[in-house]
């Protein structure tokens, strides 16, 4: 039996997929995208590390997925996403499970580049996103920040009980947990995903069928507003890579995209340091820390809401001068209210996410979104690596974060810039006037 039959007929079952790779975000978001800020100085005193070297481990992990994203892209739209997601979860549950007995830096190395960071990266950077991407078109910027917002929800409810765990117990705890989440509670729900709406007889958004046959026939004489609406979701041009990498929008979105990221990877690790740097208990810190990402789900359901309707330029431009803002105040602030405000505001700021990437799909198309992605994700793999480690070794050297903060806020200021100059291409030249395929 169909898995939409199995759950209604009367539900598009794009949204039963969006649901499953939410729940799947929320775990991975926890013990993936936000953990390494609660492991960072529990495994470095475990294990003999000092800040430099363990954040270098850790931003290695998250480089290590860029620096395979056009290779795991191009995989995904090859071969299926459903056969990579399976793949990444197994190696990250496995890598989990090898970084909890680590007893040395060579084995934590092992296992957070060589599984977990390789596995969650292709099951749930690529591949799932990708696949949301097939399933919406319309709704796409909806049906992401849906996804967004679960993952930074996830990690609002489970940073506090890692933190927890970690507290009381150890912190090799928290990572047994972590392949729990992967290989008991993810992996059997990969089973209940399909590729695309295609793939059961629908069509993207569940849109009538024979409502878009008829937009497709209708003239410009005829055409009605909502015709107009379902020729711009349903028969949008799909740009080849080569003609996406030859239009200035993409390069836009690349540029916008790698200062953005040099302005967050090394605050996202270092954030609980930070305010350890500050003079506050781990405690408070670690509240603070789940204060900004909890802003997170709320900025994103309202950013997609409106990501749909509302120029992206303006979105991504916007959301860069609250985050640089939040940053300011995260570097002068010493008072809590202050740092309550910046967490606050920073993680608001984290609302576009999901318009960053859904930008590809809306600009360029759906057949070739995770190879696009990939080359994105390799444009700012160096950051990754490097930024945080930097980071790192500044704090080892000056016992200070002041230099790291003006680093970041400067990136930030540059994205705003590019992400504002940004614009919806041009269809390829080889396509047609009128309605394209």
């Amino acid at each position: 039996m169909k898995p939409s039959r199995i759950f209604s007929n009367r539900v598009f079952y794009g949204w039963w997929v969006l649901g499953f790779i939410s729940f799947m975000a929320a775990m991975n978001n926890a013990f993936f995208d936000k953990g390494p800020a609660l492991f960072l100085i529990p495994v470095g005193a475990s294990l003999g590390l000092n800040r430099a070297t363990t954040s270098l481990i850790f931003s290695m992990g998250r480089s290590e997925g860029a620096i395979n994203g056009p290779v795991v892209g191009y995989l995904v739209d090859r071969f299926g996403a459903r056969k990579i997601m399976v793949i990444g979860t197994i190696l990250a549950g496995m890598g989990f499970t090898i970084f909890a007995f680590s007893p040395n830096l060579w084995i934590f190395a092992l296992a957070y580049l060589g599984f977990i960071s390789l596995g969650a990266t292709m099951a749930f950077q690529d591949s799932a996103t990708s696949m949301v991407n097939m399933w919406f078109s319309r709704y796409r910027v909806r049906a992401m920040s849906i996804r967004e917002a679960s993952g930074n929800l996830g990690s609002t409810i489970l940073i506090p009980v890692m933190t927890l765990v970690i507290a009381v117990y150890d912190w090799r705890i928290a990572a047994l947990m972590g392949s729990v989440a992967y290989l008991i509670l993810i992996l059997p729900l990969i089973a209940l995903l399909k590729e695309s709406p295609e793939s059961i007889g629908l069509l993207p958004d569940g849109a009538d069928r024979v409502a878009v046959e008829g937009a497709r026939t209708a003239t410009s004489q005829t055409s009605s507003p909502e015709i107009r609406r379902i020729q711009r979701y349903y028969d949008r041009p799909e740009f080849t890579v080569r003609e996406a990498m030859r239009t200035s929008s993409f390069w836009y979105l690349l540029i916008g995209t790698v200062f953005r990221q040099v302005s967050r990877v090394a605050i996202d690790l270092h954030y609980v340091a930070i305010l350890q740097w500050k003079d506050f208990d781990v405690s408070v810190a670690a509240l603070l820390f789940t204060l900004r990402l909890g802003m997170n789900v709320p900025s994103k359901l309202i950013v997609g809401y409106f990501g749909d309707r509302v120029s992206k330029p303006a979105i991504l431009s916007g959301g860069m001068i609250l985050y640089t803002f939040g940053l300011v105040l995260l570097l002068e602030g010493h008072a809590v209210w202050i740092l309550v405000v910046s967490a606050v505001v920073s993680g608001m700021a984290e609302g576009i996410t999901p318009v960053n990437w859904g930008a590809i799909g809306d600009y360029f198309g759906r057949r070739h979104y995770a190879t696009l992605r990939g080359i994105i994700n390799l444009s700012y793999s160096w950051a990754l690596l490097s930024v945080p480690f930097a980071t790192g070794w500044w704090y080892d050297h000056y016992t200070s974060y002041t230099v790291p903060i003006v680093v970041s806020a400067v990136a930030g200021a540059v994205s705003i810039v590019v992400y504002a100059l940004m614009r919806q291409p041009n269809p390829p030249t080889r396509l047609e006037p009128g309605l394209t395929t």
